[in-house]
């Protein structure tokens, strides 16, 4: 009889460790998600790792390589430089060189380091450090290896035959008169033509002080979609956004060891690795087929806000747990942290969720009712233009019931819209 407790509660134990590890992984994002499977890599023989194609859950619920999304692949400074270049066209100290000096080119563009500062770091022969900068301050965009802004500026111009003497002159020695628009004192210090000085500044600030800027963003935060959704004539596709789960599998190598060593005490470890590596995967599967169920409800829920960029329908985290059959608190983990892709952008699946008015009568949606405040407002005769009040009236009879006069307000002002008397015109 004790013996039977004992198995019963050891199950029950398990269960609990199995919950909680699915629960956890449920919660994840595919970028945590990711960094999960690469550490049990590195510590469970059980994991083998190889790059593979695509195991994307497409819209009929199949697995299809044409829906391999790949997720944004962040590139360094130095790989974008090294694409460009051909390596045989390199003296082998030039590109000894070269490739050092590549990583100090900053996020800007900028090379930071000087000749006389690299020349305390390693041996320069004479030349070879003009030669290295030469070549790459002719790759792309132009700009790029300059050693300061007016260094920066000028190969813009160079490399469009565009640099004139005047030009020279007032990025050399005016970039702060230009700055301050101080035109009167540039053109009494250079003693030319103010229509001939403005002409020159235009084309000035048409240049890029930052080549790189916005292409290597190095404390931006990268959000990656979980899962991308597509709309067709038949209906929508769903995408989760996960292809690199297919590189992990199950090592053959290390189950025949298993089953095969007489060593019990490798025997034990060989389990505990096997059955944890086992359970990961199955808890990976079911949270990818919660997630791709969770979005196709939500595809039917929002389509017009998906599609069209329509208002918000509303929503909640039990309406879409009763439709799937799972508890709302499993549709909360689903969401955390994760992201939706669509036609127009990418945003978070929690801001999909909204509560209709605690209202008798048709369910509406904050988002629709602003949305609609919006148009009223955008149609209206700006000879005339609505009071809130008129605004209440229009809207409580369009929707089928009564809204406070202070409500609408309130929206209006959330909306930076000024009020009537301000909109006359």
């Amino acid at each position: 009889m004790d013996a039977g407790i004992t198995i019963s509660q050891e199950q029950l134990q398990k269960l609990s460790i199995n919950q909680i590890q699915s629960l956890h992984i449920l919660s994840l994002s595919a970028e945590s998600l990711r960094d999960l499977l690469q550490k049990e890599s590195e510590e469970n023989p059980f994991m083998d790792y190889s790059p593979s194609t695509s195991n994307n859950i497409s819209s009929d619920g199949s697995t299809s390589f044409l829906n391999f999304i790949a997720a944004p692949e962040e590139r360094s400074v130095k790989q974008f430089i090294l694409e460009q270049v051909n390596l045989s066209n390199f003296t082998t100290p030039q590109w000894a060189l070269f490739s050092y000096l590549t990583d100090y080119v900053d996020t800007r563009g900028y090379l930071t380091i000087t000749e006389e500062e690299l020349k305390k770091k390693i041996p320069l022969p004479d030349g070879l450090f003009a030669s290295c900068l030469r070549i790459l301050q002719n790759l792309d965009p132009a700009g790029i290896g300059a050693t300061s802004l007016t260094n920066c500026l000028k190969l813009q111009l160079q490399r469009k035959k565009q640099l004139t003497p005047l030009l020279e002159n007032l990025i050399e020695n005016h970039l702060n008169e230009i700055g301050a628009q101080d035109i009167s004192h540039i053109c009494q210090s250079l003693k030319t033509p103010k229509k001939q000085i403005l002409a020159a500044i235009r084309l000035i600030k048409r240049l890029n002080p930052a080549p790189l800027e916005g292409l290597f963003e190095t404390n931006s935060t990268y959000i990656v979609p979980d899962v991308i959704i597509r709309f067709m004539p038949t209906g929508h596709e769903i995408i989760l956004n996960d292809a690199w789960v297919a590189s992990y599998s199950m090592s053959d190598y290390y189950v025949r060891m298993m089953h095969t060593t007489t060593d019990e005490s490798v025997k034990k470890y060989f389990k505990t690795k096997y059955t944890r590596c086992r359970l990961l995967f199955y808890n990976i599967e079911r949270r990818r087929q919660t997630l791709y169920n969770l979005t196709d409800v939500i595809c039917h829920h929002q389509q017009a806000y998906l599609q069209n960029h329509g208002p918000l329908a509303p929503m909640t985290l039990a309406d879409i747990a009763k439709e799937i059959g799972v508890h709302p608190s499993t549709i909360s983990r689903s969401i955390k942290n994760k992201y939706l892709q669509t036609p127009y952008t990418t945003l978070s699946f929690k801001n999909l969720f909204q509560r209709p008015f605690p209202k008798t009568g048709k369910d509406i949606s904050k988002e629709a009712l602003k949305k609609e405040l919006c148009c009223l407002i955008k149609s209206e005769d700006t000879k005339h233009p609505y009071s809130d009040a008129q605004l209440t009236n229009i809207l409580s009879t369009q929707f089928g019931r009564s809204f406070s006069r202070r409500l609408i307000q309130k929206y209006r002002i959330q909306l930076h819209i000024p009020n009537s008397y301000e909109r006359y015109g």
